[in-house]
C-alpha cells in the first residue's frame, strides 16, 4: 500500500449503474444511484501484475516537438519535456508510484483494429522479453512472487493487465481473442474506458455523411466504418471472450457548456440515438420506447449503453471523452471556478489508481 496525497487532490463521483455483476448484457441497467466511488483514499494496493495502457482511435504515446535547434545547456531535458504532448497525461508517473510496471502501447493511430491489435501483440511480446530479462519475478509481479527464479531460467509467460481508453478497448478485446497463444505474455484481465462496444454513434454520422462524396470517403479511414453501430454487431459474434480473462467497464457521460470541444459531437450523439431508436420502433411495432435519463447519455464520442463491457463498474458523471485520459483543459476549469463558480468534479489520476487498488484487490 502507498501514498498517494502528492497524486490526488480532487474527489470523483460516478454512478453505479448495476450492483450485481453482468457479464455481456450491456443493455441491462439500474438506477442512479449516485456514489463517492472514486473518494481520495490515504493508500492504494498495488496491482500483482505490469499493467499496459492501451490508447483510443488517433491515440499515440508520446508526440515531441523537435528541441535540436536548442542551445547545450543543463536545463534543456526540462525544457524538451515542455514540448512533448504524452496521450496518458500523468497516469503512467502515478502508477509508477505506486510500484507498478507500466508499459505504454503505441499502435498505428488511424488503423483498424485488427491491424492495431496486430501491432499491440508485437508491443507486448517485445516488452515482455525485455521484461524477461529483469533478475527477479518480484521486480516485475510485485507482492505476488513466492520463488526467486528469474525470468531467463522461468519459460512462464508473464501475465499482465491491459486499460484500454476508446478504440483501444477494441484492440484489445481482438488481441486477446486472436492472439493468446504468445509464450512471453499473458492477459488474465481487460479494463476498458468509454469504448464503443457497441458502436459510436458518431461513426455512423460521419459514414451517412461522407458516403454522397467520393473523394472524402476515400479519406475516411476504415477504421471508422469499424466503429459504426452495424460493423460492431458482427465483430461482437466474431469475436468471442477469453474465460480465463476478467473483463471491466467504465462508461461516462456529461452535459457540455456551450465552449466544450464536444459540445457538436454530444449533440450529433443524442440525435442519432433518438434516430435509431425511432427505426427500431418503426420495424418492430408494440416495442416498449425505452425513457430511462441514460438512453441518451454521451461523452461526446461514445454512450454509456455501448460502453458496457464485461462486468460495469459504473458511470463517470460529467467526464468528456478527454477527461479520461487526464486532458481537462485548465482553461475550462478556470472558467467553470470564475464563471460558473464549479469545482473540478473528476481527477483521472484518482480514476486510474483506483482501478489499479481494484486489480490488486483481485489478485491481478
Amino acid at each position: 500500500m502507498h501514498p498517494v496525497h502528492s497524486l490526488v487532490r480532487h474527489k470523483s463521483r460516478v454512478i453505479d449503474l448495476q450492483k450485481e455483476q453482468q457479464q455481456n448484457v450491456p443493455h441491462k441497467k439500474s438506477g442512479l444511484e449516485q456514489l463517492d466511488y472514486l473518494r481520495l483514499k490515504d493508500h492504494y494496493d498495488t496491482p500483482h501484475y505490469p499493467i499496459v495502457l492501451c490508447h483510443g482511435f488517433s491515440g499515440f504515446d508520446t508526440i515531441s516537438i523537435p528541441t535540436n535547434w536548442l542551445p547545450k545547456h543543463k536545463a534543456k531535458r526540462a525544457i524538451t519535456r515542455i514540448f512533448q504532448l504524452d496521450y496518458w497525461c500523468g497516469i503512467r508517473e502515478s502508477l509508477e508510484t505506486l510500484g507498478s510496471t507500466v508499459l505504454i502501447g503505441r499502435v498505428p493511430p488511424f488503423g483498424t483494429i485488427e491491424e492495431r491489435a496486430k501491432m499491440l501483440d508485437k508491443f507486448i511480446d517485445r516488452e515482455c522479453q525485455e521484461l524477461r530479462k529483469k533478475e527477479s519475478k518480484s521486480t516485475i509481479h510485485k507482492n505476488h512472487s513466492h520463488e526467486d527464479e528469474t525470468f531467463k531460467l522461468t519459460h512462464k509467460p508473464i501475465k499482465v493487465n491491459l486499460i484500454s481508453h476508446s478504440m483501444g478497448g477494441l484492440d484489445s478485446r481482438y488481441l486477446i481473442s486472436r492472439f493468446q497463444d504468445n509464450k512471453n505474455y499473458k492477459v488474465v484481465s481487460l479494463t476498458t474506458i468509454s469504448t464503443p462496444h457497441h458502436g459510436s454513434e458518431c461513426a455512423d454520422f460521419l459514414v451517412g455523411l461522407v458516403a454522397k462524396n467520393s473523394y472524402l470517403k476515400k479519406l475516411c479511414p476504415q477504421s471508422v466504418y469499424e466503429l459504426t453501430t452495424t460493423n460492431m454487431e458482427e465483430f461482437n459474434a466474431k469475436v468471442p471472450d477469453n474465460p480465463d480473462v476478467q473483463y471491466f467497464s467504465y462508461g461516462a457521460k456529461f452535459n457540455p457548456k456551450w465552449f466544450n470541444v464536444f459540445n457538436l459531437t454530444w449533440r450529433i450523439m443524442r440525435r442519432q440515438i433518438s434516430k435509431r431508436e425511432a427505426k427500431s420502433l418503426h420495424n418492430a411495432s408494440g416495442k416498449k420506447i425505452d425513457k430511462s435519463p441514460l438512453r441518451l447519455a454521451n461523452d461526446g464520442m461514445v454512450s454509456v449503453e455501448s460502453s458496457q463491457w464485461g462486468k460495469y463498474l459504473g458511470t463517470l458523471d460529467e467526464v468528456d471523452h478527454l477527461d479520461l485520459i487526464n486532458w481537462t483543459n485548465k482553461t475550462r476549469t478556470a472558467i467553470d471556478k470564475l464563471v460558473f463558480n464549479e469545482e473540478p468534479k473528476f481527477n483521472a489520476l484518482a480514476l486510474y489508481l483506483h482501478i489499479a487498488d481494484t486489480l490488486a484487490k483481485k489478485g491481478l
